[in-house]
């Protein structure tokens, strides 16, 4: 059985960082092969992606394995288990814990790698394996990246619950902790344009105590988002009391699910786009939307 072998050789291996405060991002290109791609995202865990220019792996479970350059002999190779190779440009895409373990490969000095039949042919194998030539000052600047990483990112925030006990408006640490990483990112992101709280209340009470209530509840949370540096004129608050629950009043553990405050983050629309702000009738798909 035969084996081709995409890897960059050590004149030509090349590790690129790009980062900011959003992300960061690692680049490896694979001559003939196509790209490794390690993203780190504010509030994520790191992720990996292999590229194909060709893709001439087969479709199905590739070995992933660590091994060591032919010029080491302390160490033995490493075997983590199966990694699901697609067809398309994108052959492999990971989460969870692997692409970290990866990162610690390279670091140590080893070549993690991808073995797998070529699609052509169940006689020969296809091995695509990272260089850890290079790596370590770029690994380095990566390191510096992660520690200045918001501590969310927009897709965790865009829509977020803040809940209230029974009759109350004032926030606990749990929504000031929230409230903290929102105004945060708001902060640092130039790109949001408007935040949109909305106040409602359980079915307890009068319906216009619960309108007030409702109020309320939005209110403290603008006012501990100024506190935090957040400027008041790009937050809208809005108030509902009963009207939009989440789910219906059946239980203590239903009611406290809507006793609650929601935000929501609008970015500036791109040049073809153009802003409308949802009516208060669009409240409980868009926070239906979110959960």
């Amino acid at each position: 059985m035969s084996a081709i072998i995409y890897q960059a050789p050590v004149d030509r291996s090349e590790w690129r960082m790009e980062g900011s405060i959003f992300e960061c991002n690692l680049y490896h290109p694979i001559p003939e092969f196509g790209e490794a791609i390690f993203r780190r995202r504010a509030g994520e865990r790191v992720g990996f992606r292999l590229l194909s220019w060709q893709s001439p792996i087969q479709k199905g479970k590739a070995m992933l394995v660590a091994s060591l350059p032919s010029w080491r002999h302390d160490r033995s190779a490493q075997v983590m288990g199966e990694i699901q190779v697609d067809p398309g440009k994108e052959a492999i895409f990971m989460t969870g814990p692997l692409p970290s373990w990866m990162l610690n490969q390279l670091k140590q000095g080893m070549a993690p790698a991808f073995e797998r039949m070529a699609w052509y042919s169940d006689k020969e194998t296809i091995t695509v394996a990272l260089s850890n030539v290079n790596f370590q000052k770029v690994y380095k600047d990566y390191l510096g990246c992660l520690s200045k990483l918001l501590p969310v990112n927009f897709d965790q925030i865009r829509r977020s619950f803040v809940l209230f006990d029974s009759g109350k408006t004032t926030l606990n640490e749990q929504a000031k902790e929230k409230l903290n990483n929102i105004a945060i990112y708001v902060k640092a992101d130039q790109e949001v344009q408007s935040i949109y709280i909305d106040g409602h209340t359980d079915d307890i009470g009068r319906r216009l105590d619960n309108r007030e209530l409702s109020k309320q509840r939005a209110e403290s949370v603008e006012k501990y988002l100024i506190t935090r540096g957040v400027k008041s004129d790009i937050m809208k608050v809005r108030f509902h009391g009963e009207r939009y629950p989440i789910v219906k009043n059946n239980s203590s553990k239903d009611r406290a699910r809507n006793r609650r405050a929601t935000v929501r983050l609008e970015k500036k629309p791109l040049p073809s786009e153009s802003v409308t702000v949802p009516p208060a009738t669009n409240i409980l798909e868009e926070e239906k939307g979110a959960e």
